[in-house]
């Protein structure tokens, strides 16, 4: 794999910061810029060989439009952002340069890419670079996919939005309820601490952020009234008394998981529920 000099914009948050060190023991030169660096995001472009756009996804469509018309042909223009058409668009727009649309499906809190899932949206590979970043990532034991950026952000909407959408709920749920998180502890099973512990990680953070994973993709509505399709037959089901409807519908869904699937899940949380008692 050949060396590069790798410059990350807003390399200064929590991701550009992982990569920063992913990068770097992995053997390639690192320069960072930000809103408050003395180095500059034009300074990237003439001393790198690679630009990533690490910020929130309109920041980005920004400073991709005010650096790409002065990257070369030969050099390579990627993103970090958790949603990949419009900075796609964006970056093939503005730019001659080879561009690759990244999504690693992990925070900066992870302490390896090992077995971390990370999409790449491959738009313009004409001098090779596809290749390098696919290799600079699996060689860390990272599991890379390739997708197409549209197809990528419907899959979010189910991934993040979803997701996202029904830990707020729960949170809000225990809110409306006068549940104490804290107090909850001392009755709540290894499931339910679990969900717990979930919804107080998401507001550990930025909760703007998971704002915009919720509302800001346009897929998110559509899934989220499947959803809600999908909870009104759940209630239906189980709620009606009638134990042979529940059980019926229970089996349905259990097919369709298949056994396979379910074991290697039983398993995976039994040992995420150990570490949780086990710290």
């Amino acid at each position: 794999m050949k060396r590069a000099k790798i410059g990350i914009a807003g390399g200064t948050g929590g991701m550009g910061r992982w990569f920063e060190s992913y990068f770097t023991k992995a053997g390639h030169e690192v320069r960072i810029a930000g809103r408050k660096t003395e180095l500059t995001y034009e300074d990237l472009v003439h001393g790198c060989d690679v630009v990533i756009l690490s910020m929130p996804l309109e920041a980005s469509v920004r400073v991709a439009e005010r650096i790409g018309p002065k990257m070369d042909e030969d050099q390579l223009l990627m993103d970090f952002c958790s949603r990949k058409e419009a900075i796609v668009k964006a970056m093939v727009s503005s730019t001659q340069a080879d561009v690759i649309g990244t999504h690693p499906m992990f925070g900066p809190c992870t302490e390896s890419i090992k077995g971390r899932n990370v999409i790449l949206c491959p738009a313009r590979d004409n001098h090779g670079w596809f290749e390098w970043i696919n290799e600079l990532l699996a060689s860390g034991g990272a599991v890379v996919s390739v997708m197409d950026p549209k197809v990528h952000d419907q899959k979010m909407a189910v991934v993040q939005s979803l997701t996202h959408f029904l830990t707020i709920s729960f949170a809000r749920f225990l809110q409306k309820s006068g549940i104490i998180p804290e107090d909850a502890m001392s009755y709540a099973t290894p499931i339910f601490r679990l969900k717990m512990n979930l919804a107080g990680r998401l507001f550990a953070q930025d909760p703007l952020l998971y704002a915009d994973l919720v509302g800001g993709n346009d897929s998110a509505g559509e899934v989220l009234d499947l959803f809600f399709s999908a909870m009104k037959e759940s209630r239906q089901a189980l709620l009606a008394g009638d134990d042979k409807q529940a059980n019926i519908f229970l089996e349905d869904i259990r097919n369709f998981f298949t056994d396979g699937f379910s074991r290697n899940a039983l398993d995976e949380t039994t040992r995420a529920i150990e570490a949780m008692y086990n710290k």
